[in-house]
C-alpha cells in the first residue's frame, strides 16, 4: 500500500502527459497558427543541411526557391533535433511531434526533479501536474503550435534545477539550449535565471552562464551582427495591444497559481521556501505584464518589437506556478484528497476546452517538402537590398541577363552550383538566388565580382566571351567562423566540466 501511495504522484503525471500529448499521436497534423509552417521550415532546413551547409543559415528552397536567411536569425534548436529525428527515419510531421513530446516530457522531468528535492512526492507531483495541464502551455501547444516556445520550457526547467541545486555543468548546457530554443523566451528566462541566481547567491554560476553563451555563439553572434542586413528592425510584425489578455482570454493565466498563493497565506502561516517567494513574485509580474495596465511598457517600440505578443510573458508564470502549487500542497499535506480534487477541477475545464477544439488535417509529405514560402509573417528577414519579392519560382537557377550563350549544369543544390558557360559575347550572368553575405562566385577558379543592384537582389557577374566554369557557393563569413570556433571551444570546455562532475561524483 505504501509503495502504491509513493507511486501515485508518478502515475498522475504519466496519465496527465498521456492525455495532454495524445493529440500528437493521431494521424495528420492539427490546425494551428505556426505548426505547419514549422514543418515546412524543418523540411527546408534539412534540405540545406543535407546539401552540406553547416551550421545552416540560408534556406535555399524558401522564398520561391530564391533563398531566405531565416535560420540565421530564428531559433534553430528544434530544427537540428528535428533533422536528426528525420534522418533516423521519421517523417517531418512526426519529427515536429517528437520535438513537442520531448519538450513537454523533458520540462516535466526537470520540474518534478526540482520540486521533489524540496517538497514531498505528493506536493512535487501536484506541482508538475499543474505544469502539464497549464492553460498557457496547452494554448501554446495546440492553438499557436509554437514549437520553439514549447521547446524552450525544457532547458528553462533544467536551468532552474541547476541553479537551485548548484549544477554547473547542467546550467551551462541549459543556457546554451535555451538561447537556440526561442529568441524571445531565451531573454525572458535568462532574466529569471539571474533573479534566481541572486536569490540563492549562486554567483559561481556566472562562468557556466558565459560558457552557455559560448556554446550558442554560433547562432546569436551572427544573428546580432547581421540584423543590419535585413528588414527586421523596420517591420512591424504585430500590434502588441491586440495580444493583451482580456476578459475572454484571461483563462490563459490559469487560476491554479492564484488559488495556491491565496492558500499559502490562508490560516496558520508556514515557512515559505525562498524559491517559492521568487516564484510568487515572478508569477504576479508575468500576469501584470499581460494586462492592459502595462500598456505604457508595450508602447515602447523596442519592447514591442522584441517581445511582439504580451501573453508570451505567461511562459514565466507557467514555469513558476509549479513551485507555488507544490508549496501550497505541502502546507495542506494532510488534506491530500481535497487538494488533489481542487487542482483537478481547476485544470480540467481549460484542458477540456483546449483538447476538444483541436482539428486535424491530413496532407501528403510532399505538401511540406515542396512548399517554398518564407515561413515568416512579414518576410522580416529578407535582405534590405531586396525591394521586389518574387511571387513565383524561377524556371532556371542561372540565366543570361544580358548577352547570349549556353549554360550546362554540372552540380546543383541549395548550397552550391557548378555550371559551364559558353558566352557568345560579353554577358551578364544572373544567379537567381537572393544575395546574402556568405555567397561567393568563382569564374574559372578565380573570385568574381558579385553585384546585386537589381530589385530582386539576385547575384550577377560579368562573363567575357568564351567557355568558362562558374561556381557559386554559400560559406561562412569570418565573423561567423569566429563564432563557430567559440562554440566548438566552449563545447570542449563543457565536456571537461562534465568529466570533472562525473569524477567528483
Amino acid at each position: 500500500m505504501k509503495r502504491l501511495k509513493a507511486l501515485f504522484p508518478f502515475m498522475m503525471m504519466v496519465f496527465a502527459l498521456g492525455v495532454v500529448l495524445w493529440p500528437l499521436m493521431r494521424p495528420g497534423f492539427y490546425v494551428s497558427d505556426d505548426g505547419e509552417w514549422m514543418i515546412i521550415r524543418l523540411s527546408a532546413f534539412y534540405q540545406s543541411l543535407a546539401d552540406g551547409q553547416f551550421p545552416v543559415r540560408f534556406l535555399g528552397r524558401l522564398n520561391n526557391s530564391y533563398g531566405y536567411p531565416v535560420a540565421n536569425f530564428l531559433y534553430p534548436g528544434f530544427l537540428y533535433i528535428g533533422s536528426l529525428v528525420h534522418f533516423l527515419g521519421l517523417t517531418f510531421v512526426t519529427s515536429i511531434k517528437f520535438v513537442f513530446t520531448i519538450s513537454v516530457v523533458g520540462a516535466s522531468f526537470w520540474i518534478y526533479s526540482s520540486l521533489r528535492r524540496t517538497f514531498s512526492s505528493f506536493a512535487a507531483g501536484l506541482g508538475t501536474l499543474a505544469f502539464i495541464g497549464s492553460p498557457y502551455l496547452l494554448y501554446d501547444l495546440y492553438t499557436r503550435g509554437s514549437v520553439g516556445e514549447i521547446f524552450a520550457f525544457f532547458p528553462a526547467a533544467a536551468g532552474l534545477y541547476s541553479i537551485v541545486f548548484d549544477k554547473r555543468w547542467l546550467f551551462a548546457i541549459a543556457v546554451g539550449g535555451l538561447i537556440v530554443s526561442h529568441n524571445t523566451l531565451a531573454l525572458l528566462f535568462l532574466g529569471v535565471f539571474l533573479v534566481c541566481m541572486a536569490v540563492y547567491r549562486r554567483w559561481n554560476l556566472l562562468w557556466p552562464l558565459c560558457l552557455g553563451l559560448g556554446l550558442s555563439a554560433f547562432f546569436w553572434i551572427p544573428a546580432l551582427l547581421e540584423t543590419r542586413f535585413v528588414h527586421f528592425a523596420g517591420v512591424t510584425v504585430s500590434n502588441p495591444f491586440t495580444y493583451m489578455l482580456r476578459i475572454e482570454t484571461i483563462w490563459m493565466v490559469g487560476i491554479a497559481g492564484v488559488v495556491a498563493i491565496a492558500a499559502l497565506f490562508f490560516g496558520k502561516p508556514k515557512k515559505i521556501e525562498r524559491m517559492t517567494w521568487s516564484a510568487i513574485a515572478l508569477y504576479i509580474v508575468s500576469i501584470l505584464l499581460t494586462l492592459p495596465i502595462s500598456g505604457f511598457i508595450w508602447s515602447v517600440r523596442p519592447v514591442a518589437a522584441l517581445f511582439q505578443f504580451p501573453y508570451r510573458i505567461l511562459s514565466i508564470g507557467t514555469l513558476m506556478a509549479p513551485w507555488i502549487i507544490a508549496a501550497a500542497a505541502e502546507k495542506f499535506i494532510k488534506k491530500k484528497v481535497l487538494v488533489s480534487s481542487v487542482l483537478f477541477l481547476i485544470l480540467a475545464v481549460p484542458m477540456w476546452y483546449q483538447l476538444q477544439n483541436i482539428s486535424f488535417v491530413k496532407r501528403e509529405e510532399g505538401f511540406y517538402t515542396t512548399n517554398e514560402a518564407t515561413t515568416t509573417v512579414a518576410n522580416e528577414y529578407m535582405p534590405k537590398w531586396v525591394s521586389v519579392i518574387p511571387v513565383s519560382r524561377a524556371p532556371e537557377r542561372i540565366i543570361f541577363e544580358k548577352g547570349r550563350g549556353t549554360i550546362v549544369y554540372e552540380y546543383l543544390n541549395t548550397q552550391r552550383v557548378t555550371a559551364h558557360v559558353d558566352a557568345l559575347e560579353e554577358s551578364i550572368i544572373r544567379f537567381q538566388t537572393v544575395y546574402y553575405p556568405g555567397w561567393g562566385i568563382t569564374l574559372d577558379g578565380n573570385p568574381a565580382r558579385v553585384t546585386y543592384a537589381n530589385p530582386n537582389g539576385f547575384m550577377e557577374i560579368t562573363v567575357p566571351v568564351g567557355k568558362h566554369t562558374i561556381v557559386s557557393e554559400f560559406r561562412e563569413t569570418i565573423p561567423r567562423f569566429i563564432a563557430d570556433i567559440v562554440s566548438v571551444g566552449s563545447f570542449i570546455t563543457w565536456l571537461v566540466l562534465v568529466l570533472k562532475a562525473i569524477k567528483h561524483r
